[in-house]
């Protein structure tokens, strides 16, 4: 499977962009999934069709949905709710939903829903997997997270491995440890395959290894959706500057909303010089990636004709 990411602050066209882009690989006859990220989805306005919070056939080569964040983080929240009762029975005498039900609105919890429904999707039958994304700085944390995981996971492994060692420990003089909780009597596990809390850090490390690797991999392609702006510019050198130290490789920038005009007013003389010196210096500064100008269209493509048209026109050549 090959995975596209179009990144991009939000309004500079990463929606039409990347639903071109899914529409010219179904032409091709790839079997394709365009995924909105973007908690303000545009993608089923694109498409003309609704997409939201379920995956829609389009064509013949191509589904597409619009993930419905809040949905997901009730739902992921639900299923860490779960787990914590199943590995730790003893907090079934507690109210630990009303600890989750807080967790909806904190800081962070959209990035890790948002990662962990690129996870699913990546287990789904398709040759190919576009994904619409939310705006840079949720996108880009998103793209470390798998990284920074394993290192605190690690941390917690190592933490749970000593709590292993001490009853162990205990065990050697006392035998083994025992607890009777909601009257009936459990052994409390010492051995690190025995221990669902170390089964479940082992599961989540290899999870997030596995993410890490397919973010890094020649499978994975990454483009920047944005404008020929001075502060898109420095943007763009930001995002670079991210990715590289996730060690994903950047593929392509798309320059949206460039204005090719013949004898164009004495109004936009200074945005169309301002465009012409960021693309040099566009040139100069990503010398290795692929730069695509898209011009600034009369109307926004909506449906698949008018975004085959668009990927024809100026994404595919």
């Amino acid at each position: 499977m090959k995975t596209y990411f179009f990144v991009g602050k939000g309004g500079v066209g990463k929606t039409s962009i990347s639903s071109a882009y899914a529409v010219g690989l179904a032409k091709k006859r790839i079997k394709t999934l365009i995924v909105s990220l973007d908690p303000a989805h545009n993608l089923g306005d694109a498409l003309n069709m609704d997409v939201f919070g379920k995956i829609v056939k389009v064509s013949d080569f191509l589904d597409a949905t619009e993930v419905n964040i809040d949905k997901k983080i009730v739902d992921y929240l639900s299923l860490m709710s779960k787990k914590m009762k199943n590995t730790y029975r003893y907090l079934s005498v507690l109210n630990i939903d009303r600890y989750f039900d807080i967790l909806k609105n904190s800081p962070g919890i959209e990035e890790y829903v948002t990662l962990e429904a690129i996870k699913e999707f990546l287990q789904l039958d398709y040759d190919a997997i576009v994904f619409d994304t939310p705006p840079t700085g949720i996108t880009l944390r998103v793209f470390a997270m798998p990284r920074i995981s394993v290192i605190w996971t690690n941390s917690l492994i190592e933490m749970r491995r000593r709590i292993l060692t001490k009853r162990q420990m205990v065990e050697n003089v006392k035998g083994p440890i025992k607890d009777v909780i909601n009257g009936e009597e459990v052994k409390i596990p010492s051995n690190e395959k025995e221990d669902p809390v170390m089964q479940e850090l082992f599961s989540y490390k290899s999870d997030m290894m596995k993410l890490t690797e397919r973010f890094s991999s020649l499978d994975n392609y990454v483009s920047i959706v944005t404008m020929a702006e001075e502060l898109a510019f420095e943007e763009s050198k930001r995002i670079r500057g991210a990715l590289r130290e996730n060690n994903i490789r950047l593929s392509s920038i798309y320059l949206n909303k460039y204005l090719e005009i013949e004898n164009p007013p004495p109004e936009l003389l200074g945005k169309i010089e301002e465009q012409k010196r960021v693309l040099e210096e566009m040139k100069k500064e990503f010398s290795n990636i692929e730069i695509k100008k898209i011009p600034l269209l009369r109307s926004s493509p909506r449906g698949i004709e008018a975004l085959y048209q668009l990927y024809q026109n100026y994404i595919s050549n």
